[in-house]
């Protein structure tokens, strides 16, 4: 299924070949969870499924979701059974759902408010978590009479977490979920059987992959397009569709404006200009970024100074300083940027990619915000259209008119007051107090009122080419730092504790196969160990499927006389003959073979036939079958 959609200005045919192979490498990766699936294994389900959805978030594909993956979870974790949605539960508590908290991180802010702001008992379980959970995410449950709840720290397994969140769920009236993209264990302990409270997605993630879709009663978004591409590309019916402004908090600076310029080293005939992003959304994504920009900027306003949040002050940022001296400040990641308001004058939104959260705290502190949005068709997820900034005329649409807004704002500072001025009235006015309050009881009330997430309603993948092509480099650059193509194996960081030997066969199966047979060479010297031999032959004659090759015995002549006859010694010990032993070659040099084969040769160890006969076991061998039988 194709959804409409504008094309991407990045759709060159590069980019659009790295979507079909990320593609391609998608489906081969989810015969691993079918595989898993096929035996009822919820723990290796949810642990490959973390993978392929890892996989699928950093390696941009035709896909924002993957009902078909999501089945496999949902009914592994039903085992036959159903859920459904108890709504007059009236408890008064919320269960805040995260894959991991971070001490910097606007999902896990985001959360933290959210809690601050709602009078309701607030547990938080934190599914995955490395390290401490911080500080002011218990603060804020404690505040509210609840607990955070380690369940990594709990529980080694991912089935354990899973049955674990699903008690907390049982005692909560509402769950709000604000998890990573491949959260898998949410997704089977939202599905696991018997009656639980609504569960409402907070889609923080709203241009990637994620799992959720058979979780979610309802999709929470924050802004008008990310509903668009919910109901687009992600196929959500309306009435699953949700809306909360970001919560903006409306906090007193720490310090006051002329000591904060002062420890900045800015003159007051300066106006300083501030953006907060990630490294990632700076970058030259599409040809142009952020130190692009801010070079053409600073030599077109002589009085402007560039301070920089995120990004560190080495590469381009080091080279935008040094044509500039004392012009630019690159602080890389500062934990609370709010304190840096007072001393500025003006917000610029990052470039090429908006930081949604930060300019509206920018705008709530009363600085007037700039944006050069470029973007067309679903590309207006890249920019900063979040409610309560439609009046504040920070959008601009080509470079020349962004910097002859920049210029204007520069030279008046009575427009920067009456813009900055507005800004905040208008954010606050959305994104806090009892306006906020009545959006938020809006949406536990739409939570309430419909049935349990049911995949059935999202019978298609749907598919928008064009949206990956924009994606691809953002994603691997977040990743890595570069625009580069990475190996599959490079995705597996959430489950890499976890890929065990079997895990690993069943990639290579999934992954490497070209057909359905596995070739295996053996090294020289098999003569010398009968039974080792002996039992590969067995299984030679017990798998169909493989193809063994061992070369003639050192001194042999060319008719392979000595071979055959060792070999033959073997299989008469077996009870077994040349006509039924399988594909057992006797060669004098290795063949190329179609299919899967071991890339070095067999040698005759313990062990090694331990490990050929668990990758013929993979259950991923089964699904190839299917696959070619149509």
């Amino acid at each position: 299924m194709s959804a409409a959609g504008t094309t991407t200005a990045t759709g060159t045919a590069g980019a659009l070949s790295r979507v079909r192979a990320h593609r391609a490498d998608h489906d081969r990766l989810l015969r691993v969870v079918r595989g898993a699936a096929r035996d009822g294994d919820l723990e290796r389900v949810l642990v490959a499924a973390t993978l392929v959805a890892n996989h699928a978030w950093f390696a941009a594909t035709d896909l924002l979701a993957d009902p078909e993956l999501e089945r496999l979870v949902v009914d592994t974790a039903r085992g036959g059974g159903a859920a459904w949605v108890d709504a007059d539960r009236d408890t008064g508590r919320v269960l805040h759902v995260l894959t991991e908290a971070y001490p910097v991180g606007g999902h896990t802010r985001l959360a933290r408010r959210w809690i601050e702001r709602d009078p309701r008992r607030a547990d938080v379980a934190v599914v995955g978590q490395h390290g401490e959970v911080p500080d002011a995410l218990r603060t804020a449950a404690g505040s509210r009479g609840g607990r955070v709840f380690d369940l990594a720290r709990a529980h080694g397994s991912l089935t354990g977490r899973a049955h674990a969140l699903r008690r907390l769920m049982d005692s909560a009236d509402v769950v709000v979920l604000h998890v990573h993209p491949t959260d898998a264990v949410t997704l089977a302990a939202a599905n696991l059987p018997g009656p639980r409270p609504p569960i409402v997605l907070e889609n923080h993630a709203d241009h990637v992959f994620w799992l959720g879709l058979g979780a979610a009663d309802v999709v929470m978004d924050h802004r008008g397009i990310a509903r668009r591409v919910t109901a687009e590309l992600r196929g959500v019916r309306e009435e699953r569709l949700g809306r909360l402004p970001l919560p903006i908090d409306d906090q007193p600076a720490p310090v006051g404006r002329a000591a904060m310029r002062e420890a900045l080293g800015l003159r007051e005939d300066q106006v300083a200009a501030v953006t907060v992003a990630s490294a990632a959304k700076t970058a030259p994504l599409w040809g142009t970024g952020l130190a692009d920009l801010h070079a053409r900027a600073l030599a077109h306003v002589p009085a402007l100074v560039v301070v920089v949040v995120g990004p560190s002050a080495a590469g381009e940022w080091a080279e935008l300083a040094r044509r500039f001296p004392g012009r630019v400040l690159a602080l890389g990641v500062v934990p609370d940027p709010e304190a840096l308001y007072p001393a500025m004058d003006l917000y610029l939104d990052s470039f090429p990619i908006t930081s949604s959260t930060s300019i509206l705290e920018a705008a709530a502190a009363g600085l007037p915000p700039l944006s050069l949005q470029v973007h067309d068709g679903y590309g207006h997820l890249y920019h900063a259209n979040s409610p309560g900034l439609d009046d504040s005329g920070h959008v601009t649409t080509t470079e020349a008119g962004y910097l002859a807004e920049l210029a204007r704002l520069a030279a008046d500072p009575d427009l920067r007051r009456d813009r900055g001025r507005r800004a905040r009235a208008d954010v606050l006015a959305v994104h806090s107090g009892p306006a906020w309050a009545a959006d938020l009881e809006a949406l536990y009330a739409q939570a309430r009122s419909v049935p349990a997430a049911d995949l059935a309603e999202y019978p298609q993948r749907i598919e928008d080419a064009g949206h990956g092509a924009r994606l691809v480099g953002f994603m691997a650059r977040s990743l890595t730092g570069q625009d580069v193509d990475l190996p599959v194996d490079s995705y597996s960081a959430p489950v890499a504790d976890r890929l065990d030997r079997r895990l690993q066969f069943d990639l290579q199966v999934a992954t490497d196969a070209d057909g359905t047979r596995l070739g295996v060479r053996v090294a020289g010297g098999w003569e010398a160990h009968p039974a080792w031999t002996s039992r590969l032959v067995a299984l030679a004659g017990g798998h169909a499927r493989l193809r063994v090759s061992l070369p003639f015995v050192e001194g042999d002549d060319a008719e392979g006389t000595r071979s055959v006859a060792e070999i033959e010694a073997v299989l008469a010990a077996n009870g077994e003959t040349a006509a039924d032993c399988g594909d057992l070659s006797l060669e004098s040099e290795a063949p190329r073979v179609a299919g899967i084969t071991v890339g070095t040769p067999l040698s005759c160890e313990a062990g090694t036939l331990d490990a050929l006969e668990a990758l013929l076991d993979s259950p991923v061998w089964d699904v190839l079958d299917r696959e070619a039988a149509g």
